[in-house]
């Protein structure tokens, strides 16, 4: 939260933002992943503006990301809802709603949601749910930039969540189908930029706890690595060190206690 916060700050500090024009700015936030503040700017620009067009365009790109965005979280809504994790279907109805505002499905889902969690009353059961066949998918057409679109979109979302690993999959494959695909060359970077330091920040963590004789701490973090960069050798080889030092410690203790019955 912070660093978007920051990021925003930088943003609108830069010598383009405050240069530029309104639909430079609409562009900007559009360009940052602010498509909500993107949407009301482009909106602001008067008929009488040289970007109006152009401004009119750009609310046709961002009324269209939003709407794929907003069902790809209400995809994910409902298969939360279906395996009973209410709190997650609750959250990705509210993300859906963000994106599309007149979504009434997902209105209509979160609030039966929240008031049944406010009742406390029992999740359906899965089996029961099952019985109704789920709606059928949508197929995205095979045109290069619409399967760049789509793994742009799925980049931008992992981003969000911080699974720089599948964010860095997606955008590579954008760039891959269509190189100069809006902004995905600059958010693969910002991912790889982002993945490298939460990969340092945990992995100095792990050493430590692994310099502390702190083993199944140390063992988390490097988990955590490699999650991040599962190519991550030194976490990798950190980790391993680890566990062959925890196996000798509990055979010393296995051996120990068997010792000390002997004894008696």
């Amino acid at each position: 939260m912070a660093t978007a916060v920051l990021m925003s700050g930088c943003m609108q500090m830069s010598s383009r933002y405050v240069k530029g024009t309104e639909y430079d700015r609409a562009l900007m936030m559009y360009e940052s992943g602010r498509l909500a503040d993107a949407r009301y700017k482009a909106r602001s620009i008067p008929k009488d503006d040289p970007s109006y067009r152009a401004a009119r365009k750009l609310l046709e790109d961002i009324n269209a990301i939003s709407m794929q965005l907003s069902r790809r979280h209400l995809e994910m809504a409902e298969d939360y809802e279906r395996a009973g994790i209410r709190s997650k279907a609750v959250w990705e109805y509210s993300k859906a709603l963000e994106y599309n505002p007149s979504s009434i499905l997902a209105r209509q889902r979160m609030e039966v949601l929240t008031d049944a969690m406010r009742a406390g009353d029992a999740p359906e059961p899965q089996e029961k749910k099952a019985q109704a066949p789920p709606p059928p998918k949508k197929s995205w057409k095979e045109e290069p930039e619409d399967l760049a679109n789509l793994h742009y979109l799925k980049g931008k979302v992992y981003l969000e969540s911080r699974a720089y690993a599948r964010a860095i999959e997606e955008f590579t494959l954008s760039v891959r189908i269509v190189p100069s695909y809006m902004n995905a060359k600059e958010l693969l970077e910002r991912s790889k930029t982002e993945r490298d330091k939460a990969v340092d920040k945990h992995l100095r963590k792990g050493i430590a706890h692994f310099q502390n004789e702190e083993m199944e701490l140390a063992i988390k973090e490097w988990d955590t690595v490699l999650e991040l960069d599962p190519s991550n050798r030194v976490a990798a080889d950190y980790k391993n060190r680890a566990e062959v030092i925890m196996e000798r410690l509990q055979r010393i203790r296995e051996n120990q206690a068997s010792s000390d019955k002997s004894s008696l």
